[in-house]
């Protein structure tokens, strides 16, 4: 084996463990409010043919973002600047493949720092869980991101429009996806790994494990995309109906399978969109499949 092939197939697989998590995310069914192989859910602009055209032109970005976790030499967050140039051309193209609908731009960032994170483990030769030290990584890289751009908002407004996140940070002091991941993407660890565990150990299909998932993430996040297109109310309430729906089993009963249907068809006339819940079901996905691959 020479050189190149020592990092091109730790790479190539990772990159296509993150692809595969976008294309899942997208496709399983049934997705309260999103996007899924069924309906566009609240969305009128976009449908599972937009995600996959999204997802396949975010796909070799996943791998940028790896190899250069891999080649990084040096402090964790100083890798942070060469990750979202990677993100910004692959958001272009992005835009160009859904014709300007922004389908995946958070995922993008998401899992542009994990496949980077989960690649300097590799490389490092990392003795632990996979799934914590890719974290542990992915926290480094963001460190101090929000102090930088969130919290200096407190003192100086910028000379431009504020972005959606800064104005919910202003607003409502979250601090958002940075916040998440910076602190090491706790709803993971708490409910999108557990909760994947449980419904895959009581031999529940992919698709239905996944959405069991999604709906013990949905329990605890605090989702952007509800706060942009709503309110606080409107999250409280979202919260509360998946709690009610992970106490009737979720998808491991009849009763929970059940009320995600309905919850679908509410969210759907509502214009509901839990997106930063399925965000973090693709890390999810991503994270427990890196597990059992790498």
């Amino acid at each position: 084996m020479n050189l190149r092939d020592c990092w091109l197939e730790p790479i190539e697989r990772i990159g296509i463990i993150a692809l595969e998590a976008m294309l899942m995310e997208a496709a399983c069914a049934p997705a309260p409010g999103l996007v899924d192989r069924f309906n566009s859910g609240a969305h009128q602009d976009m449908d599972i043919f937009t995600f996959l055209k999204s997802s396949s032109t975010l796909g070799p970005a996943m791998q940028r973002c790896a190899l250069a976790g891999w080649e990084h030499i040096g402090p964790a967050e100083e890798l942070l600047t060469a990750l979202r140039n990677i993100g910004k051309n692959a958001e272009e193209a992005m835009f160009e493949a859904t014709n300007g609908v922004n389908t995946q731009k958070g995922l993008l960032f998401l899992l542009g720092i994990l496949t980077a994170a989960a690649a300097r483990c590799v490389q490092q030769g990392y003795k632990g869980c996979i799934i914590e030290g890719t974290l542990q990584e992915a926290s480094q890289i963001c460190r101090g991101i929000v102090e930088r751009e969130l919290a200096v908002l407190n003192n100086t407004l910028p000379n431009r429009k504020l972005t959606a996140g800064e104005q919910l940070y202003l607003t409502f002091g979250i601090t958002g996806i940075r916040g998440e991941i910076a602190a090491g993407l706790p709803v993971i660890k708490t409910k999108g790994l557990p909760c994947l565990n449980e419904a895959l150990a009581a031999s529940l299909s992919l698709n239905d494990a996944l959405i069991h998932s999604l709906i013990g993430i949905m329990t605890e996040t605090i989702d952007t995309t509800i706060l942009n297109r709503h309110d606080m109310p409107t999250l409280v309430l979202v919260q509360k109906s998946a709690r009610s729906i992970l106490a009737a089993g979720g998808m491991l009963t009849e009763s929970g399978r059940k009320q995600i249907e309905e919850l679908d068809s509410e969210y759907s006339l509502k214009k509901i969109s839990p997106g930063g819940s399925a965000d973090m079901l693709a890390v999810t996905y991503f994270l427990y499949f890196l597990k059992q691959r790498m």
